[in-house]
């Protein structure tokens, strides 16, 4: 009894707090989430800074043990690897998802008189769908023998070519995947928003008696629609341009 028991309440801990339908818990996902990754964004942000400040002095604590070989300093590559890292950081992994991934989960169906969002699975794995990101951007940065270095906005040729630049091969391929998955997190997302903003309103509230924090997100949410799916095939285009030699982005005849 005591172990049906136990197995019941353990679904129950599963079903509610981690594959949760809840837009209230799923928000309360993306925002804890985001928090980690603003503080990783944070420590990067202090690596860049160090840099800028003191170009010529070892990097306190951690600098030995990182770049033995450079004298504790922070070589050109790994500066590279900071600055790309921090942006894709920053942009993908806090100001989107916790805009519009956490508030606009927490407030949408709250502000306008709904019982949840349109579409809870989908709602669901719009933030599971993060975590292969999660997973494919952390890879990126510690991949030997440099991280992904090609920006944020990783700008063909040098984000499509393997031998651009050191952080070329497997990490930057590492990167493009992760950033596909927020791609297609982010649209699942807007799917929803938009749905739910059009069809679930409480009775008696047009669409020019919806609150202003509604408007907003309703607009982020067409912004993605139109924004993300080009963005996303591009980066699978320069996934397939890496990995299967096509030649979406690489010009003919092109020399590195």
């Amino acid at each position: 009894m005591s172990h049906s028991h136990s197995s019941n309440s353990f679904s129950h801990f599963i079903s509610t707090y981690v594959f949760s339908k809840d837009h209230k818990i799923i928000g309360l996902q993306f925002l804890f989430s985001t928090l980690l990754w603003f503080l990783i964004g944070g420590l990067l942000a202090l690596g860049i800074r160090w840099q800028l400040a003191y170009p010529w002095e070892g990097m306190p604590v951690i600098g030995p043990a990182l770049f033995s070989g450079e004298g504790g300093q922070i070589s050109p590559e790994f500066y590279t690897t900071l600055f790309t890292m921090h942006a894709t950081v920053m942009i993908f992994f806090v100001i989107i998802p916790i805009l519009a991934g956490a508030f606009g989960n927490y407030l949408i169906p709250l502000m306008i008189g709904a019982d949840d969002m349109a579409f809870p699975t989908l709602n669901m794995l719009s933030y599971w769908f993060m975590w292969p990101a999660f997973i494919f951007i952390g890879l990126s940065f510690f991949w030997p023998p440099y991280g992904a270095g090609s920006g944020w906005t990783s700008y063909p040729p040098l984000s499509a070519v393997r031998t651009a630049a050191p952080g070329s091969d497997w990490a930057q391929t590492m990167w493009l995947m992760g950033v596909t998955f927020v791609g297609i997190s982010s649209m699942m997302g807007s799917v929803n928003y938009m749905t739910t903003i059009m069809q679930m309103r409480a009775p008696g509230m047009t669409m020019f008696r919806m609150p202003l924090t509604i408007w907003g997100m309703f607009i982020t949410a067409i912004l993605q629609a139109f924004a993300l799916p080009v963005l996303t095939a591009a980066g699978f285009m320069q996934l397939t341009d890496r990995m299967f030699a096509t030649g979406f982005f690489i010009p003919e005849f092109l020399q590195v």
